[in-house]
């Protein structure tokens, strides 16, 4: 298990690294629309529960092509605990960010809202608003918005997506 895991991080890792660098001097992160090169998480396979695309990624995504393997979002679950947990995963500035799950239920208009936020500095919280779409008997498709928020700036991104399980 511990050597699958190591695997998988350091396939991440180079996986990640030509969007790490990019050059990132053109200022900060715009405060709407899709994200940047650099803010999009290349995984392949990605072992996940529940993975979010841009609408631009959902529509390029091809299971057998791992270069369209590009995600906004993932969302993944321990499969041995009891009562598993869940950690989110989203790219800001081309650094992986791993956040753990604050809260989630309904909002007034009846979308789920999930809260997540960062354990670490700088601080990043990510607020998933979806709606389900559509339902298979493995999965839920979902669309919605993510809002990306860390210190004064907020970033809102449509994202298009499924979880199972």
């Amino acid at each position: 298990m511990r050597f699958k895991r190591l695997v998988s991080t350091a396939l991440l890792g180079l996986s990640c690294a030509p969007a790490i660098a990019q050059d990132m001097s053109s200022g900060p992160a715009p405060t709407a629309g899709p994200p940047a090169a650099q803010d999009t998480i290349f995984w392949y396979p990605a072992p996940s529960r529940c993975t979010y695309f841009t609408p631009e990624g959902r529509a390029a995504f091809r299971f057998d092509d791992p270069q369209t393997w590009r995600f906004a979002f993932l969302v993944m679950r321990e499969t041995k605990a009891e009562t598993p947990v869940e950690r989110g995963y989203v790219m800001v500035d081309g650094v992986l960010r791993e956040l753990e799950k604050v809260r989630s239920g309904a909002d007034a208009a009846q979308a789920n809202v999930t809260v997540w936020r960062s354990a670490g500095e700088p601080r990043v919280n990510v607020n998933l608003t979806v709606r389900e779409t559509g339902r298979s008997a493995e999965t839920v498709d979902l669309a919605g918005t993510m809002t990306l928020i860390r210190g004064d700036g907020r970033r809102e991104i449509a994202v298009e997506g499924n979880c199972t399980g």
